[in-house]
C-alpha cells in the first residue's frame, strides 16, 4: 500500500522547503497593488526562519495566495489548462449547468459531466489542490503557535490559517459530497486539524459531513474574531472575507438564516443600494479596484497570467487571441432585458455559426494579461440577505433587497410582487444573472436546494440533464486516496 495521501506527496519532512511551500523568497514588492511574485526555487529554508518574524510569516501567507494562481501539478496530476489554481475549481462548476456551453478544451469534460471518475484529472486536482492548501494552513497555524511572535501577530496569523483551512475543507465538501441536508451523517472525506508529513500519518478516516461543517464554521467564527479589517490589498484576506465565506457556508447548511443575514449585512455594509454599484459591467469585468469587489486575484499584466490556468476571460472573450470556447445558452441570454447592463450576449459568428449552441457569446469578461479575477463581490451578499429574509418570513425586505440590485443593473426594472416559492425562485434567478461564469452559482444553488439542471437539447452541444440528488453533483474519490488511506475499507461505496 502506498504510504500517504495525495496531499502528502509534497510534504517531504518537517523542514519546510521552498519548492513545496511556495513562500519565503516571494518578493511582495508591490503589495499596495496586490502584486504576488512567483517564488524563487531556493530550498532548505527551515521553519525557525520562516516563522521568526512577522515579515517572513506574511511572505508565507503570500505564498499560499500565489499558489491560487499557480500551475498546479503533482505526481498524480500533471499541469493542465483546466486544473490550475483556485479559479479552475470555479470554472469547472460554472460549466456544469445549463446557462453556459463549452465548445471545446478546456473544461469540456466538466461541461459533459464526464470528468468525475477516480483517475480523472478533475478528481485528482480538486482533491490534491485543496488538501495541499489545508496542510499549508495547518503548517501556518502550528508554526505561528510555536514562534516568538508577539501575541497580536500570533492571533492574526492563526486566524488567517484557520480561514484557509476552513475555506479549502468547504471546497472539498462541495466537490466530493452530496447535498448536506439529504444526509448530514454521510461520511465520505476526512478533515485535518494538524499538519501531516510522510512520517506522521497515512491519512485520517472519513468523517460525517455534519462534523466537518461544524469544524468549518468554528474555524471561520474564530477567524472572524481575530482577523483585522485592514489588509495589504484585495488579494489578501481580512475579517470581511471570512464573514463572506461563512455566509456562503451557512447558505449551504441552511440552519441559521439570522446569522447569515447578519454576516451578509456586515459584508455589504448594510447599504444595499450603494453596495451593488459597479463600474465593471460593460467594461470587461477585470478591475479589482472596483468597490463592489471584496476578494480577487490580481494580475500585473507583465510577467504573470492565468491564460492557461483557469481564467474565465480567456474562455469567454472571443474577440482576442485566447481559448474562445465559452458560449451562452440562448434561453439564458433571452432572460435579460435589452436595458440590463448584464446583457452582454451577442451573435459574434453570425452565419458562420453552423451549430445552434454557437449563437451567443458573452462580452462580460474581457481578456488581457492584466485582467483581475473576482472571487467575492458584495452583490452576492445583498442577494443572500434577500434569501435569508425570505426564509425568515420578511417578504417585503426580501423584495427590497432584490430590487436594490435589479434597479441598479436595469433602469427599467420593476420591484417584485412575488411571494412564497416564486420569490425564492426569482432571487435564485437573479443570482444566475449576476454571477454567470464566476463561481458556478447555478450548480451551487441547484445542489443546495435539491434542484434539477435540465438542458435544452435544441441549444446545447451536449444534452446532459442532472436530476435532483444526482451523483453528478459530486465527484468520486481519487483512487490514489482509496489505495493509500487504510480507513477506506473494501466496503466503501465510491459512486
Amino acid at each position: 500500500m502506498k504510504k500517504s495521501l495525495i496531499l502528502f506527496k509534497k510534504i517531504k519532512s518537517l523542514r519546510l522547503r521552498l519548492f513545496t511551500i511556495l513562500c519565503l523568497t516571494i518578493v511582495a514588492a508591490s503589495c499596495s497593488n496586490d502584486f504576488l511574485e512567483e517564488p524563487e526555487n531556493n530550498s532548505g529554508i527551515t521553519e525557525d526562519v520562516v516563522f521568526n518574524s512577522r515579515e517572513n510569516v506574511q511572505l508565507f501567507v503570500s505564498g499560499i495566495l500565489s499558489n491560487y494562481k499557480g500551475q498546479y501539478s503533482d505526481a498524480n496530476s500533471p499541469a493542465a489548462a483546466d486544473a490550475g489554481g483556485l479559479y479552475s475549481l470555479y470554472m469547472a462548476r460554472a460549466v456544469k449547468g445549463k446557462d453556459l456551453i463549452q465548445g471545446g478544451f478546456p473544461y469540456n469534460f466538466d461541461y459533459e459531466h464526464g470528468n468525475r471518475e477516480p483517475n480523472f484529472r478533475r478528481v485528482i486536482f480538486a482533491w490534491g489542490f485543496n488538501y495541499l492548501n489545508v496542510n499549508y494552513a495547518n503548517i501556518l497555524i502550528d508554526g505561528v503557535q510555536s514562534s516568538a511572535l508577539n501575541e497580536s501577530d500570533k492571533k492574526e496569523f492563526i486566524a488567517i490559517g484557520k480561514f484557509f483551512r476552513a475555506y479549502h475543507h468547504f471546497q472539498l465538501l462541495l466537490d466530493f459530497c452530496p447535498n448536506y441536508n439529504n444526509d448530514r451523517l454521510l461520511a465520505r472525506i476526512p478533515y485535518y486539524t494538524t499538519r501531516v508529513t510522510l512520517e506522521t500519518a497515512n491519512g485520517n478516516p472519513p468523517s460525517p459531513m455534519s462534523e466537518i461543517y461544524d469544524f468549518v464554521i468554528q474555524d471561520l467564527e474564530e477567524a472572524i474574531v481575530d482577523l483585522p479589517d485592514t489588509r495589504l490589498g484585495k488579494s489578501y484576506v481580512n475579517k470581511k472575507v471570512a464573514q463572506a465565506i461563512l455566509a456562503r457556508v451557512l447558505s449551504v447548511t441552511q440552519d441559521d438564516w439570522s446569522r447569515l443575514s447578519e454576516l451578509s449585512k456586515t459584508v455589504y455594509d448594510n447599504n444595499a443600494s450603494q453596495a451593488v454599484q459597479s463600474a465593471n459591467w460593460g467594461n470587461g469585468f477585470n478591475d479589482m479596484q472596483d468597490d463592489e469587489w471584496i476578494w480577487a486575484m490580481f494580475q500585473n499584466g507583465n510577467d504573470e497570467t492565468n491564460f492557461f490556468w483557469g481564467h474565465p476571460a480567456a474562455t469567454f472573450d472571443h474577440t482576442v487571441l485566447s481559448w474562445q470556447v465559452t458560449y451562452a445558452d440562448s434561453n439564458f441570454a433571452n432572460l435579460f432585458s435589452p436595458t440590463d447592463v448584464r446583457n452582454t450576449f451577442f451573435d459574434f459568428y453570425g452565419a458562420g455559426a453552423s451549430e445552434p449552441w454557437r449563437d451567443f457569446v458573452s462580452s462580460k469578461f474581457a481578456f488581457s494579461f492584466a485582467s483581475d479575477i473576482p472571487i467575492l463581490r458584495k452583490s452576492e451578499f445583498v442577494l443572500l440577505d434577500a434569501e435569508a429574509q425570505y426564509h425568515l418570513g420578511n417578504t417585503q425586505e426580501a423584495q427590497s433587497l432584490l430590487f436594490a440590485l435589479q434597479s441598479d443593473r436595469d433602469p427599467n426594472a420593476v420591484m417584485s410582487n412575488n411571494s412564497g416559492t416564486a420569490l425564492l425562485n426569482e432571487i435564485l434567478l437573479e443570482r444566475r444573472k449576476e454571477f454567470y461564469g464566476e463561481f458556478g452559482v447555478e450548480w451551487f444553488d441547484a445542489k443546495r436546494y435539491n434542484l434539477a439542471i435540465e438542458r435544452d437539447v435544441n441549444t446545447h452541444r451536449v444534452d446532459v440533464d442532472v436530476p435532483v440528488n444526482s451523483n453528478l453533483f459530486f465527484l468520486k474519490l481519487p483512487e490514489v486516496e482509496l489505495d493509500a488511506n487504510p480507513f477506506y475499507t473494501d466496503g466503501f461505496i465510491n459512486d
